[in-house]
């Protein structure tokens, strides 16, 4: 019965992303910009330098074809997008019970590993998961990958499957790396000397043919994006770390205890491994500016692996009572029953008509926006999207290539002071406001896509035109 509820409850939390699929509002800011970059791929124009100087792409290119493509088909590249990230969601929680099935568990392991991977994305992750955004798309391919190789870590031609799934991956998101390195170190320890031979010929075969074919279509603009810099800010990534830790204390208490202290199958050593380096990866890119709870995706999956194979190492002790099982599934899942009240109440309050209103007071800022001639800016770039305004600012981009000297500091705030810019439209607000005393300890925004310069020069040169679901619109003041 316990199994049952959790698997209930996981499943109730992970319609919201299916009810909302077809909704025309923003989720995220990225899916305009995806969806920008994915319409473009469509057209043939490079995705690095096809949108002009101020439109940024530090993204491996793959996902913009494959959801580029499947929009042609449906229509939207944002229905697409947000297709392919739901249906990711479940099968990276199958490829959780794969693996807890392949690390001695039975069924009911296997079954809690599922439950456990859809209850944490569907609870902590409602900004990615059925979002179009090429994260979720990306884990899934290197969980197939993994699901894959735990079954037959001795079998070369297995093992070629496993380094094209993870290529895929990394050619949909590059900053995905726990898994493939987890499976890498453990190849080279202690892989077959043949199936260890395949596995890095592919490997290294695939990134040099991607290499080749990349620097073909796009040339050095896409090395030049992929590794431009950011702000890194401890402060801002300390919280986001305490966060996280906060919300996952519960499976990380019950699975990484077991995986640190008593694993010792081969399968519960991968997962370990899986589980630190994506741990330090996460810690460690916490800090960079635009960095959300994503970077611990792979900690999110390990301990959903981690559950099912606790889950079975309980079941094979004797001694311990028949209901030990299902107060462990109970405790790795403290977390999500416990949010589950505020994730439900969501659902129910945008199935009762929240959504549907969200609908319309978006497609009112759309029309607005169309209805103003001439250029336009926005923070939202579905808005822009919809409203048929081409791409011409990336505002996050240009920050960090302001703040990191890439971009002159006047590039954008001269095109406002000289009203270049039609319409500009913003939701966020100033990171230090204007009475704010120097020297003040403030909580860091979790996200700036504006400097306080650009705000500065919006109240001398911009007016507000109107305020609405998507912020506030800033037109040109009368010379």
């Amino acid at each position: 019965m316990t199994l049952i509820a959790l698997t209930v409850l996981a499943t109730a939390m992970y319609a919201y992303p299916w009810l909302r699929l077809g909704m025309d509002f923003e989720i995220d800011l990225n899916e305009g910009w995806n969806g920008y970059e994915q319409m473009l791929a469509m057209t043939g124009a490079s995705i690095y330098s096809g949108a002009g100087p101020l439109y940024f792409n530090n993204y491996p290119p793959l996902s913009f074809y494959l959801v580029g493509a499947l929009g042609l088909a449906l229509g939207d590249p944002v229905l697409a997008g947000r297709l392919l990230s739901v249906l990711a969601t479940g099968a990276i929680a199958v490829c959780c019970g794969v693996v807890a099935r392949a690390g001695g568990g039975g069924r009911r392991e296997s079954w809690l590993a599922f439950a456990t991977a859809l209850g944490l994305f569907s609870a902590f992750a409602t900004d990615y998961v059925g979002v179009n955004d090429p994260q979720i798309l990306a884990q899934a391919f290197l969980c197939a990958g993994f699901a894959l190789y735990v079954r037959r870590p001795d079998s070369p031609a297995r093992l070629a499957w496993v380094a094209v799934l993870f290529g895929l991956g990394l050619l949909i998101k590059h900053n995905v790396l726990a898994l493939p390195l987890a499976v890498t170190l453990h190849i080279l320890w202690r892989g077959p000397s043949a199936a260890r031979w395949v596995y890095l010929g592919v490997g290294l075969a695939l990134a040099g043919l991607a290499t080749f074919v990349i620097y073909l279509l796009f040339g050095d603009e896409f090395f030049h994006q992929l590794l431009a810099s950011r702000v890194y800010d401890v402060t801002r990534g300390f919280l986001l770390v305490m966060e996280m830790l906060s919300r996952l204390q519960a499976p990380l208490a019950v699975a990484g205890l077991y995986l640190i202290v008593a694993g010792r199958g081969r399968v519960d050593a991968l997962v370990a491994a899986y589980l630190v380096i994506g741990l330090l990866i996460g810690i460690g890119f916490s800090g960079g500016a635009g960095i959300d709870i994503n970077v611990f995706f792979d900690v999110m999956i390990a301990l959903a692996m981690g559950t099912g194979l606790a889950a079975a190492w309980v079941g094979r002790q004797t001694g311990l009572p028949a209901s030990a099982p299902a107060i462990l599934a109970l405790a790795a899942n403290a977390g999500i029953i416990l949010f589950s009240p505020q994730a439900l109440g969501r659902l129910a309050v945008d199935a009762l008509g929240e959504m549907e209103e969200r609908q319309r007071l978006f497609r009112e800022d759309v029309a607005y926006l169309r209805s103003i001639p001439g250029p336009a800016i926005c923070e939202s770039h579905l808005l822009c999207l919809r409203a048929g305004k081409p791409m011409l600012m990336d505002p996050f981009g240009v920050l960090q290539a302001t703040l990191t000297g890439r971009l002159p500091p006047d590039r954008f705030t001269g095109m406002l002071q000289r009203r270049e810019i039609a319409v500009l439209q913003i939701s966020s607000t100033r990171e230090h406001p204007a009475d704010e005393a120097p020297g003040m300890q403030v909580m860091p925004q979790r996200f700036v896509n504006f400097s306080d310069a650009v705000f500065d020069e919006l109240d001398r040169s911009y007016r507000v035109g109107r305020v609405g679901l998507s912020g506030r619109f800033h037109l040109p003041r009368p010379d």
